[in-house]
């Protein structure tokens, strides 16, 4: 066989491999399905310079090289507000966000009551939140879609507020933070949650690693929850703008300084490494 058409055929097989990894629902053969497609880079770039293990390495350079290039030629030019009102919204439609029915019916399942519907813009993503609450557990839940142009994400947050003032997040939120947390903002990450049950549950275990008992936990006025999150918002923002990973532009609005860049490429990184 042609020695071309041999290379040609690995890189092939490797993609397909690839492809056919990412499309099951299983972690660990998605991440295999990583580790294939990043293989192919490295054969690309290794049979284009005859068989030089650098040029292998420049072909999986590739990419880690293009999250950068996004960031700073289209992140760094984009504006976003300093203050944002998060106000009432109706809910989008099903098609649009065909999860929300099944999701908010177990939030009822675990206990919780439905407290409305709210959300955002903030630059070119319009985010949409139903709150829920719940008294018992003195936690808060938010089933949430971002929306941007005909690309969109879901998520669940659950939130409990401890009456030093420090809040308590778990999330299934899919992506790495674009922006530091501040002190009094402490998240967990559990973005392979089977169900709200299983956030819940390590919800609770977070706040128990964390040593908060639920006496620890502030009361919350269920008319004023999207005020809560107007205010983590802002709070977190003064914080960036402090540690200088944004800085203000004028009209009221800020952008992602060079130092901010740096922080959003690692966060990128971090999360194709988890990957």
């Amino acid at each position: 066989m042609d020695t071309t058409l041999q290379q040609i055929l690995y890189v092939a097989a490797a993609i397909v491999f690839a492809i056919a990894c990412r499309s099951f629902d299983n972690r660990f053969v998605q991440k295999l399905g990583w580790l294939a497609l990043l293989g192919a880079s490295y054969l690309i770039g290794y049979y284009l310079t005859g068989g030089q293990h650098l040029g292998g390495l420049v072909g999986l350079s590739f990419w880690f090289m293009l999250p950068w290039l996004e960031i700073i030629f289209r992140v760094r030019r984009l504006r976003f507000p300093i203050k944002s009102e998060v106000k009432h919204r109706f809910p989008p439609t099903r098609e649009v966000f065909p999860e929300l029915g099944d999701l908010s019916s177990e939030a009822d399942d675990a206990g919780f009551t439905e407290v409305g519907d709210t959300g955002w813009q903030w630059s070119q993503t319009d985010h949409f939140m139903r709150l829920f609450y719940h008294e018992g557990k003195r936690t808060q839940a938010a089933i949430a879609l971002a929306l941007q142009g005909d690309f969109g994400f879901s998520y669940v947050s659950l939130t409990s507020r401890a009456s030093s003032g420090v809040t308590f997040t778990t999330t299934n939120y899919p992506f790495a933070a674009t922006m530091k947390h501040s002190p009094k903002q402490r998240l967990n990450r559990f973005t392979h949650a089977a169900s709200f049950e299983d956030l819940l549950e390590r919800h609770e275990a977070f706040l128990q690693h964390e040593g908060i008992r639920l006496e620890d936990l502030a009361l919350q006025d269920t008319e004023f929850l999207h005020a809560y999150i107007e205010r983590d918002m802002s709070v977190q923002i003064d914080h960036n703008i402090t540690a200088g990973v944004i800085e203000p532009t004028g009209n009221g609005e800020f952008r992602y300084s060079w130092r901010g860049c740096v922080f959003l490429y690692w966060q990128v990184v971090k999360d194709m490494l988890r990957v």
